[in-house]
């Protein structure tokens, strides 16, 4: 008799664990009703995507975070005065291709930081084209560059860590 009472608070107890851990994981989701862009923070997402990427030590080890005003205008040919806040990274061309920008653009600025980020992808085909290392060239060539909502984003990553970025990204803007 001890045995079914002693097997049956066990269940209970494993079930209450079960329920709890399924409560938090729907009170860690963004009500999409809730979701505004002043909240997003933008390292947070590009953080994610880097830890996820399946890349080169040596091109993790090489990404930069491009925070200096006048790199951004002259290597991303951004108008800051299109943007509200960003997140820009990019892996020296030396250990291949590894950039995201996550860019929160002003209304109506969408297509001339859309305009600035293919300048930028010309650039890195270019670099490649040369000195391809870790398929750098195609990756480069492939790289996507589009808006969502208030954002412009540049993922030139390979096809499978694309792919990755896209559903983090997803998650962060319901």
């Amino acid at each position: 008799m001890k045995k079914i009472i002693f097997s049956i608070l066990a269940l209970l107890i494993i079930f209450l664990f079960c329920g709890c851990s399924e409560e938090a994981k729907v009170e860690e989701e963004i009500n999409p009703d809730e979701f505004s862009y002043d909240m997003l923070e933008l390292s947070v997402v590009a953080d994610e995507i880097y830890n996820n990427l399946e890349i080169s030590e040596l091109t993790e080890k090489s990404v930069i975070k491009a925070e200096d005003k006048i790199f951004l205008e002259e290597r991303f040919y951004l108008d800051l005065k299109n943007v509200i806040s960003y997140d820009i990274r990019y892996a020296e061309g030396n250990y291949g291709a590894a950039d995201v920008a996550i860019i929160r653009v002003k209304e109506g600025k969408a297509a001339e930081v859309i305009n600035s980020l293919e300048n930028r992808k010309d650039d890195r085909i270019n670099e490649f084209r040369s000195y391809d290392v870790y398929d750098s060239y195609n990756i480069a060539m492939e790289a996507e560059i589009y808006d969502e909502g208030e954002l412009v984003i540049m993922l030139m990553l390979s096809e499978e860590d694309k792919a990755k970025a896209k559903e983090i990204i997803d998650y962060y803007i319901p």
